[in-house]
């Protein structure tokens, strides 16, 4: 049941992760200043990772190849939900 429960988590962190990316990205724009940009990256990588490593941690669970998979379809997934169509013209 652990296994269930740990691919639940990871993806919705990954979903948790492109949305905070978004959020700092958007706050980046508006300071349109390059410190802040790569503060707000990193911690939105210290976050994610740190939430990902406290996880595996405190519940005990074997860290899997499937926990990383989750990870990275809930960020893709999410990615192509938010995703901007530019227009050529």
């Amino acid at each position: 049941m652990i296994e269930i429960y740990s691919f639940i988590f990871s993806l919705g962190l990954g979903i948790v992760a492109r949305l905070l990316y978004l959020g700092a990205s958007a706050l980046a724009k508006r300071t349109d200043f390059l410190p802040v940009t790569v503060v707000l990256d990193m911690l939105v990588a210290l976050v994610v990772g740190g939430a990902f490593i406290a996880y595996i941690i405190f519940s005990a669970a074997e860290l899997a190849p499937y926990m990383f998979a989750a990870l990275g379809s809930g960020y893709v997934v999410t990615l192509a939900l938010t995703k901007r169509k530019h227009k050529n013209a």
